[in-house]
């Protein structure tokens, strides 16, 4: 099962890095500019009110988005470190054939050794990926990047019977009669 959008982002991955960390200087810079520091007097619906700014509120939110943005350049870091050094281990001609196909959007011929490289590449993402689950905890493995093998068979009778007998576990535990 292979996924051309994976090893697409991959190759993006420069570029999403780039992005991440000018918003990264712009974040700040945008929210104190944008932010009132102190309160004022406004009259809404019928009386005046004060308003100002809410150290509890904004405070914490702004660190919760800078700490989030510094996680995922953190991620991104370790995804972009790791891919380059699998494209160093490629042999030249398997190389020019993935760059001129995801980075430079070029038409390659459909071949055996393309899809033999692109089998290749995707097959590394994916262990770059479970490594990125493994490394930063919270970090969840994106379903699509199960393998086919790892896929319950649900035409096994084996599944067919264990499914029914802990369906109906369930049932009796919350007090469902099945019939």
């Amino acid at each position: 099962m292979l996924n051309v959008d994976m090893i697409e982002y991959y190759f993006a991955l420069s570029h999403k890095l780039a992005a991440s960390r000018r918003r990264r200087i712009i974040y700040p810079e945008k929210f104190y500019n944008e932010q009132t520091m102190h309160s004022y007097y406004t009259y809404i619906e019928g009386h005046w009110t004060v308003k100002g700014f809410r150290q509890d509120v904004q405070g914490i939110n702004f660190l919760d988005a800078m700490l989030a943005l510094d996680r995922y350049i953190e991620i991104l870091e370790f995804k972009l470190k790791h891919f380059r050094l699998f494209l160093r281990e490629l042999p030249m001609k398997d190389k020019k054939i993935l760059i001129r196909k995801y980075r430079s959007k070029r038409e390659v011929p459909d071949s055996e050794s393309l899809k033999a490289v692109e089998r290749l590449c995707f097959s590394e993402i994916q262990e770059i990926e479970e490594a990125v689950s493994y490394r930063f905890t919270y970090y969840e493995l994106p379903d699509y990047l199960m393998e086919a093998a790892e896929l319950l068979d649900c035409a096994e009778d084996g599944f067919t019977e264990s499914f029914s007998e802990n369906f109906t576990a369930m049932l009796q535990t919350l007090g469902v009669e099945s019939k």
